[in-house]
C-alpha cells in the first residue's frame, strides 16, 4: 500500500487532471491510471517500481 510521503498536493492535481507525471519514486516512468474501467483518476501506478499512488487522498 503506498503512503503518499513522495506525492505533492501539486503532483496530486495533475494526476486527477489527468496530465503526465513522473514517478516521484523512482523518476523512470510515466504515471498511469491504476484501472482502465472505473474511475480512471482515483489510484495511479508507476509501471517501473509499482508503486500506488491516490491523489484524491492527499487533497
Amino acid at each position: 500500500m503506498a503512503s503518499n510521503t513522495n506525492l505533492t498536493r501539486e503532483v496530486a492535481i495533475k494526476l486527477i487532471r489527468m496530465q503526465e507525471v513522473i514517478c516521484p519514486n523512482c523518476g523512470k516512468d510515466k504515471l498511469v491510471s491504476r484501472y482502465r474501467y472505473k474511475k480512471q483518476n482515483v489510484e495511479h501506478i508507476c509501471p517501473a517500481c509499482k508503486e500506488v499512488y491516490h491523489p484524491t487522498k492527499l487533497i
